[in-house]
């Protein structure tokens, strides 16, 4: 049976979760069973060319883009935005107008094969942050569990007993179970927005593409 000081502790159904995750073995509620993945969004390692883009992208354009000193400043700028603007429109429209015909598929091809790329090593950044973020949080509910059991000891030695004995060690678990639990809250407030970012990154890349795509013969 949980004490008071646990009942309070877990009127945050999340902390709860995360004390499952860190007591059970990772046997959770998280997104596609991955313990350490805490966000709405299904986890999309990495956004495939062939979702995004109506041609085949070959292989090697992977790592031709890198040494074309045209589309490589412009596969970085445009892989990496927070939002797709009327300036950088205007950048694609002259890129593309400037390619002769015969070799818009290929270009614009390595073109959008520059931009997933760079925007998939960015996802793939805050993805680590994600997780890393939710392992420290996972660890903040393995203290609280931690604390939980240590008042729980603390109350079933102490009955039948005065109580000015144990006061002292559940006043110091209660303060720290307190300071765990600020803790535990304030962060998990900002894993909405840590959630966010991989999102928005594959909406803009969406925007980006599709507006090159009609550029193609």
């Amino acid at each position: 049976m949980k004490t008071a000081a646990a009942r309070q502790a877990c009127r945050n159904l999340s902390v709860c979760v995360l004390l499952s995750v860190s007591t059970y073995g990772g046997q959770s509620l998280a997104q596609d069973g991955d313990v350490e993945w805490p966000c709405i969004q299904r986890l999309v390692p990495e956004i495939s060319a062939a979702v995004m883009w109506p041609l085949p992208i070959e292989e090697s354009m992977h790592g031709l883009w890198k040494s074309d000193t045209v589309i490589r400043p412009l596969a970085e700028r445009l892989g990496d935005m927070p939002a797709y603007t009327e300036a950088e429109e205007e950048t694609v429209r002259a890129f593309a107008q400037g390619v002769p015909d015969p070799q818009k598929e290929e270009r614009l091809s390595l073109l959008a094969a520059g931009i997933l790329d760079v925007t998939n090593g960015l996802r793939q950044q805050y993805i680590r942050g994600i997780k890393r973020y939710t392992r420290q949080q996972i660890a903040i509910a393995g203290q609280i569990g931690e604390t939980l059991n240590g008042i729980s000891s603390l109350e079933e030695s102490s009955e039948g007993e005065p109580e000015s004995a144990p006061d002292a060690q559940r006043e110091e678990l209660l303060a720290t179970l307190k300071w765990h639990e600020r803790v535990y809250d304030q962060r998990e407030h900002a894993i909405r927005s840590l959630c966010d970012q991989p999102v928005e990154l594959e909406e803009t890349l969406s925007d980006v593409l599709r507006d090159l795509a009609q550029y193609l013969p």
